[in-house]
């Protein structure tokens, strides 16, 4: 994969936008960096990429609104990625890895070149920004450093800092890359699956299923729990192979736990000998 086709492999994704101007102007954001895919999480209204404001503001970067997507949730426009990179100037204890965009954009060429499946940056609403939900959803927290008594900056603003960052990265010379935030050896013979967002998001709530089945879980006191697997399946890189394997073992618990029997084990002799 070229750079120039790495760029049109990442996604931007906008959670519970309310302005269409704001929706315009990361349009108009990407599009002055070289990237094109935009994917509209619950905005107020379904076709806020189309009103009048959105376009006007957009500034001729109208193709890329014709183009975006609109979904019902977050895990469905993430379904094909395989890193998500949520954008928040608010840092949780449990959060996800933290990366500047300098390295976010290091992170996800070596994601894109080893797996060849989508990444995408996600930016939350307006007034509230991501849900702490949201931000477990991604496998990365981007944090843009800025003022302290200040760091207000409009949504617009935050994707053309990433937008920015990923195109002066990408338009690197060979050999004069921004360092990768750890040292990976990457065999080039190995075959990855790597899981997308989506199903490492299934898995979790397959795996929090399981413990409230065997009592490990209380699910009206969780207290950091739900968090902390939140933030090992994010760290942990797991491949698809890998997700179906635990699924296929969490399914298993969840069947012992509510007592349910194979069809072979209906007939089995119990230890005294008897049917």
């Amino acid at each position: 994969m070229s750079k120039a086709n790495s760029l049109e492999s990442i996604s931007i994704v906008l959670v519970k936008t309310s302005h269409p101007g704001n929706v315009g102007s990361v349009a108009r954001a990407m599009k002055t960096m070289g990237l094109s895919d935009l994917r509209l999480v619950m905005p107020k209204q379904p076709d806020l990429h189309q009103q009048d404001d959105a376009i006007a503001l957009a500034s001729g970067a109208t193709d890329v609104l014709q183009r975006a997507q609109v979904y019902d949730s977050l895990a469905d426009a993430l379904h094909d990625t395989v890193c998500a990179y949520a954008l928040s100037a608010r840092i949780r204890e449990l959060g996800p890895v933290l990366m500047s965009p300098e390295q976010a954009a290091a992170d996800s060429e070596q994601a894109l070149e080893q797996t060849g499946k989508r990444v995408a940056f996600v930016l939350g609403a307006e007034r509230t920004g991501l849900t702490n939900e949201e931000l477990l959803a991604c496998n990365r927290q981007v944090y843009i450093p800025s003022n302290p008594v200040y760091n207000s900056l409009n949504l617009s603003q935050a994707a053309q800092i990433v937008c920015y960052a990923l195109r002066r990265h990408f338009e690197n010379e060979p050999g004069s890359a921004l360092p990768l935030t750890r040292d990976v050896q990457i065999d080039p013979n190995r075959q990855s699956n790597p899981a997308t967002v989506q199903a490492v998001e299934q898995l979790k709530a397959h795996w929090l299923q399981a413990m409230e089945k065997v009592d490990f879980l209380n699910p009206d006191k969780p207290k950091k729990l739900v968090h902390r697997l939140g933030k090992l399946l994010g760290r942990a890189q797991l491949e698809q192979e890998e997700v179906d394997m635990l699924r296929g073992f969490l399914s298993d618990v969840v069947r012992v736990a509510e007592g349910r029997l194979y069809p072979h084990e209906r007939g089995a002799s119990k230890p005294d000998g008897s049917a």
